[in-house]
């Protein structure tokens, strides 16, 4: 299949599985959510790490609320995503408090104090947001590749990645491009 092709079937998954997000009733919603966040915070990986890089969720996404909360009153340190439009990257940006958050690009809520620089290195774990999963763990992001292109960084070979979908999220097979990475396991509802 032609990079075109690739490109033309990822956004009629996008759309559909953006419909399905969009279609999900708010109560529905929270109660998958915190299903699948309780699923990550009793795992192994999530147990044993120190440092968590987490994202704050859009109104659609599987809410990590919980999750950024409990990680923070257990004391780990907690990291979210600060996207860099110019550059187009991901800078791993540490969050202290839920109370200290801004809306930042595309409406992301982002620390208020800004990029403050977590070394990449010291990150444990990375739960990665999508729009889509396969049963291969391979994602569907946005279709901006920031996810694609900070996951490769050498200084992130250790951690694990972990991905949170509802179950409508996970289908068979997804088409993929050579750069496109996958994540280490996905937890649904």
């Amino acid at each position: 299949m032609n990079s075109d092709n690739i490109a033309l079937l990822k956004d009629k998954i996008r759309k559909e599985i953006i419909g399905e997000l969009r279609g999900q009733a708010p109560l529905l919603r929270s109660e998958r959510s915190r299903r699948i966040q309780e699923k990550l915070i009793s795992s192994e990986e999530f147990r044993s790490g120190r440092t968590i890089m987490t994202y704050v969720s859009l109104v659609a996404e599987v809410d990590t609320g919980l999750l950024n909360k409990r990680s923070l009153e257990m004391g780990k340190r907690v990291v979210v995503p600060f996207i860099d439009t110019e550059n187009q990257t991901i800078i791993a940006s540490e969050l202290t408090s839920i109370d200290d958050l801004v809306n930042g690009p595309y409406g992301i809520k982002v620390p208020r104090n800004g990029s403050r620089n977590m070394p990449l290195e010291e990150i444990d774990l990375i739960v990665v947001p999508a729009i889509a999963y396969d049963k291969n763990n391979m994602r569907l992001g946005r279709g901006k590749g920031y996810y694609d292109r900070f996951l490769v960084r050498p200084e992130l070979s250790s951690a694990k990645t972990v991905g949170l979908a509802f179950h409508f999220q996970v289908v068979d097979l997804l088409p993929a491009d050579p750069d496109d990475i996958p994540v280490s396991r996905v937890i649904t509802d």
